[in-house]
């Protein structure tokens, strides 16, 4: 039946991919997932997109490839307004994979708009992709790949420090890691690659808690990154998402802004962290500022794993201010809460409008601020400062020919990850304290890969290495 259907579905989509648009109402896109437990080989799937609601293109079904040679027509479940300018747009779909395996999964849509900044040109030439990379394993099944408590929706303004986070989550307390990489376009072979000439916007970064950072947004105009989020257990990677984000930089206008304001009379860790406990009442204070020259009323809202899943009770408390609100979430974690892995949570402002504005479809009214909790004394990644030792971790040369050497911490169970772009495993090392030579394997393809050092499920450290 699978056959057959691929059979009846191929032209039609290589007719879709020939007629694209040559601009796109699509700005940002994931595929997340959910197994059976019943059955660990069924997957309930989510395909969760962010498109400029003035656009008068619709998308009213999507064909999406599932890894195994089947493409699906998936009708799209429902549409949510976000903002005055962006809906969600939501698709859901089931399947059953006949055996086990690693496979990606992947939706390739029209094409973007043109002149991105960080994309060669002609960019609306250029396909969208939204990907996600699963495991079907009887043996270790993974129930949840990771979610999104966050939007990948954000207002950047030159000359000022961005921040953004996607909060994501895993319900399974799978460990997560960040990743910047390159988006992918669907070349004339039929394969999808990165695309060639890509450029990161210079001096963005993301950190162990999925935080953006880009201290000096300079270039105007519209800009791509993609984050990948990778599922980690017991030091074995059991899949990723990768979400593709559109946003334009633009001076500031009316946009209102929030930032946390009490951070300094909380218990911080070293990397920034809250440290909190089970049973003490936890209080932050935000400042949310009105926009200059604007008589638009605010709003606020909490967003994060906490309020998602419904952790714990949660409390969101409005006081006037001088040209805005001062804005309280508290909540109290349970011992049920207490882990080694820290809770991401947002808060979000907003303009409130009573009717669409389009006159520039290209920035957003929200403006976001974020808190890292860690609920009882176990924190991973380990903080500086906690083991000295950690940070003397080193990995040289880097660029490596035929072999490279690893500067380990005097820690147990060490082992090196070594994964491709793709984010799959090529290779791993026991390594022991202290210097370690490491061969390159045997066939291995000259490129970029990330690295990963744990000991036991700890990661101690991470980057990039290349084989020349």
């Amino acid at each position: 039946m699978k056959t057959a259907l691929r059979i009846l579905l191929l032209p039609i989509l290589l007719l879709c991919l020939a007629t694209a648009a040559q601009a796109t109402h699509i700005y940002s896109g994931y595929i997340s997932h959910t197994s059976d437990p019943q059955n660990p080989r069924r997957f309930d799937f989510t395909l969760t997109v962010y498109t400029l609601t003035a656009s008068p293109a619709e998308d009213p079904f999507v064909y999406i490839s599932m890894g195994d040679g089947t493409i699906l027509r998936v009708n799209r479940e429902k549409i949510v307004r976000y903002n005055s300018r962006y809906d969600q747009e939501i698709f859901t779909w089931s399947f059953t994979y006949d055996l086990p395996g690693n496979y990606t999964v992947k939706w390739i849509a029209e094409n973007r708009n043109g002149g991105i900044i960080n994309l060669p040109a002609p960019s609306d030439q250029l396909t969208f992709h939204a990907i996600t990379h699963l495991q079907v394993n009887m043996s270790t099944p993974n129930m949840n790949s990771p979610k999104l408590a966050g939007v990948p929706l954000a207002a950047v303004h030159t000359g000022e420090p961005w921040t953004h986070n996607l909060l994501a989550y895993d319900v399974d307390g799978d460990y997560l890691v960040y990743e910047l990489v390159p988006p992918k376009h669907r070349y004339p072979d039929g394969v999808s690659k990165n695309i060639l000439g890509y450029q990161f916007p210079p001096g963005l970064t993301i950190n162990e808690f999925g935080e953006l950072h880009w201290e000096n947004p300079q270039a105007k105009g519209q800009h791509v990154i993609v984050v990948r989020v990778t599922e980690m257990r017991n030091g074995r990677v059991l899949g990723s998402m990768e979400v593709e984000m559109s946003f334009t930089v633009t001076d500031r206008t009316y946009q209102t802004t929030l930032e946390l304001l009490n951070k300094d009379h909380l218990t911080v860790n070293d990397d920034g962290s809250i440290q909190t406990w089970p049973g003490q009442k936890v209080k932050l204070e935000f400042y949310l500022r009105e926009s200059p020259g604007s008589d638009l009323p605010l709003s606020a809202k909490a967003f994060g794993e906490i309020d998602t899943l419904e952790l714990t009770d949660t409390s969101l408390a409005f006081r006037d201010t001088l040209d805005g609100f001062a804005v309280t979430y508290t909540f109290t974690p349970t011992p049920a809460m207490e882990r080694t892995e820290p809770y991401l949570i947002g808060l979000r402002g907003r303009l409130l409008r009573d009717k669409p504005d389009y006159t520039n479809h290209f920035t957003v009214d929200d403006d976001w601020a974020f808190a890292y909790l860690y609920v009882g004394e176990q924190r991973r990644p380990l903080s500086p400062g906690e083991e000295p030792e950690v940070t003397q971790t080193k990995l040289y040369p880097n660029p490596a020919t035929d072999a490279f050497v690893v500067e380990a911490p005097n820690l147990a169970n060490l082992y090196l990850q070594l994964r491709d772009v793709n984010g799959q495993e090529v290779t791993g090392y026991t390594l022991q304290p202290g210097r370690n030579t490491l061969s390159r394997p045997i066939g291995l393809a000259s490129g970029l890969y990330f690295y990963t050092l744990m000991s036991g499920s700890d990661i101690i450290s991470s980057g990039k290495l290349v084989f020349l």
